[in-house]
């Protein structure tokens, strides 16, 4: 009886299911590509508050012109941005007025005019099947 109410309260349990991450349009195959997931608006672009975060050096990670990443998260609410460092200086280089400087995109294709990605632009839902999410850097 204990053994089938375990396997039983298992297999109600939330299963992680894949983000895969692909970016392009890179300008060039220097630096490195950043990207962070975000699960909350109250979270969204802070600094330290990403839920989960992946680099990858982009010369060594780079084919057919995109660079891939997987996260493994439960079902959920979820928002992403990403951010090529293509000097290398290990931060996202803008403006004395805050617009960045180097290519930056945003899951969705959110892309605001002035000031950063809405987080209520960015975000979707990943079920038990998992998404794909393609973000194209702006150039």
């Amino acid at each position: 009886m204990r053994y089938s109410l375990l396997m039983l309260l298992a297999g109600t349990s939330a299963q992680a299911a894949t983000l895969s991450v692909v970016i392009s349009n890179f300008q060039n195959e220097i630096g490195s590509v950043n990207v962070a997931v975000y699960s909350d608006k109250e979270t969204w672009l802070k600094s330290g508050r990403a839920m989960s975060r992946q680099s990858a050096n982009v010369s060594e990670a780079i084919r057919e012109g995109t660079v891939s990443f997987e996260f493994e998260l439960e079902p959920g609410e979820y928002a992403v941005v990403a951010h090529h460092d293509d000097n290398g200086n290990g931060k996202l280089d803008t403006s004395f007025v805050g617009i960045p400087k180097e290519p930056t995109g945003a899951s969705n294709g959110e892309v605001s005019r002035f000031g950063p990605p809405r987080y209520k632009n960015a975000v979707f839902q990943i079920g038990k099947d998992g998404v794909t999410m393609p973000i194209r850097l702006s150039d």
